[in-house]
């Protein structure tokens, strides 16, 4: 693994660590006022100086400026080699306040290439991820996997730590990832967009992702549901009307729902037998269906999904929004012209990933394709399918679980407490196998 470590003096990192509270020395918020920032937004907290993460979220800003505007060397290369998914970048950067903080940015030509193919432009991910002044928003949820959730100031993408040993595996099978979108571009498996390291003055290292969010745009998802294909431990039970909380629905609370797809059904089965055989593939378990539900479908017109994959169409609430945009060295400009041909090859040398996942220009050239769909015309198409009453957000996500010894030994905790096995900690085969038949016996 190869490691690049520099020091960022204040006058060198004063481009990249930016940040209006610089100048201005708040103090912190009484009890009250900071109760009262909890409930202005529902499911979302502004993570502003009251926050115990708002130091550790502006350096990881920093970080990430620091990585995009320096090293276009880092960006999407037209071939993946091996060297690519082991690449780390280590920096020592000056943060706002002038500490001095350890960040890294892993496999960062691997994760660009996956932003390109989602038509995600280098700068605009920089605005979104980590923009020079709007704040980070804590995602509120009834979920208790121990790890912090972050959203961007958009809502477009989430920021989540993991754990070391997850990080590890997820780095070790990262090729495979690369390659399932090859053989099948509409997948629902969740589109990791980055993967970095901080480590802050007297503290342990944290790594993060930077992911998707599936429920995107979320402002008029009515219903959400985690769905695990077990039901032993898996009821939540819902927040009263009101509630800041977003709650998010269990396999218990999910016995009488039925998605509806439609003529999308045939689809969408197929897909998710080919993701779920991927994830037995690499011996995991624990993951999850992601189902968000809008009341009714909205009016989309299916396309071929060229416009998705636009600047347009993924700057979103982006323009007008009070961000600045900077020009990142190497983003190619939208006057780039390559073949079909070229688009689509497989380089000897390595592994060529798709420009676009969406784009049928792009695909059609792919001879590896499976199982590709006509993309409804708007944001996150990839994870949306329009039935015919209800608009779905869909995806599969929390892949990082191997059946270890404490995966082992939790089985025989939970067939204890529960008297049945029907819980999540069975091994990968079987948790595969009766995840998918949950799953499909709900969609009609």
């Amino acid at each position: 693994m190869s490691i690049e470590l520099h020091e960022i003096g204040a006058s060198a990192s004063a481009t990249t660590s930016t940040n209006p509270q610089q100048a201005e020395q708040k103090s912190r918020s009484s009890a009250w006022q900071r109760l009262q920032k909890r409930l202005k937004r529902k499911g979302v907290v502004e993570v502003d100086i009251d926050h115990h993460r708002y130091d550790m979220l502006n350096c990881i800003r920093s970080g990430i400026r620091h990585v995009l505007l320096n090293h276009p060397e880092l960006g999407p290369k037209e071939s993946l080699e091996a060297d690519d998914y082991q690449h780390v970048l280590e920096k020592k950067v000056e943060g706002p306040d002038g500490q001095v903080f350890v960040f890294a940015s892993y496999a960062s030509s691997a994760f660009a290439a996956i932003r390109r193919a989602i038509g995600l432009r280098q700068d605009i991910y920089l605005e979104s991820v980590a923009p020079a002044k709007l704040p980070y928003l804590e995602f509120v949820s009834n979920s208790k996997s121990g790890q912090d959730f972050f959203l961007s100031n958009d809502q477009q993408y989430l920021l989540k730590t993991d754990r070391k040993y997850c990080i590890d595996f997820f780095l070790s099978t990262l090729g495979d990832y690369l390659q399932h979108f090859l053989k099948f571009p509409h997948s629902l498996i969740v589109k990791y967009l980055g993967l970095y390291s901080i480590q802050m003055p007297g503290e342990r290292k944290k790594y993060f992702v930077v992911m998707q969010s599936i429920f995107y745009p979320s402002h008029r998802i009515e219903t959400r549901f985690d769905i695990k294909g077990a039901l032993a431990g898996r009821y939540q039970q819902p927040y009263p009307p009101g509630s800041n909380i977003v709650t998010v629905l269990k396999d218990q609370n999910f016995l009488n729902e039925v998605i509806d797809l439609g003529p999308q059904r045939e689809w969408f089965i197929t897909q998710l037998k080919a993701d779920t055989e991927f994830l037995k593939e690499m011996a995991v378990q624990d993951y999850s269906l992601l189902i968000g539900a809008l009341v009714e479908s909205l009016p989309s017109t299916a396309s071929s999904s060229s416009d998705n994959s636009s600047p347009e169409h993924h700057n979103g609430n982006v323009e007008g929004g009070g961000i600045e945009m900077h020009s990142i060295p190497g983003t190619p400009n939208d006057d780039t012209k390559t073949s079909v041909d070229e688009k689509s090859r497989v380089r000897k040398t390595g592994v060529f990933f798709p420009l676009s996942l969406t784009e049928t220009s792009y695909l059609d050239g792919l001879m590896t394709a499976e199982n590709r769909r006509l993309l409804p015309n708007c944001k996150n198409a990839l994870h949306i399918i329009d039935g015919p009453t209800h608009r779905y957000f869909l995806g599969v996500i929390d892949f990082f679980t191997l059946y270890e010894y404490r995966q082992r030994t939790g089985r025989i905790y939970k067939n204890i407490k529960y008297c049945c096995a029907d819980h999540s900690t069975v091994p990968p085969g079987e948790y595969g196998d009766r995840f998918l038949r949950f799953i499909i016996e709900h969609v009609k």
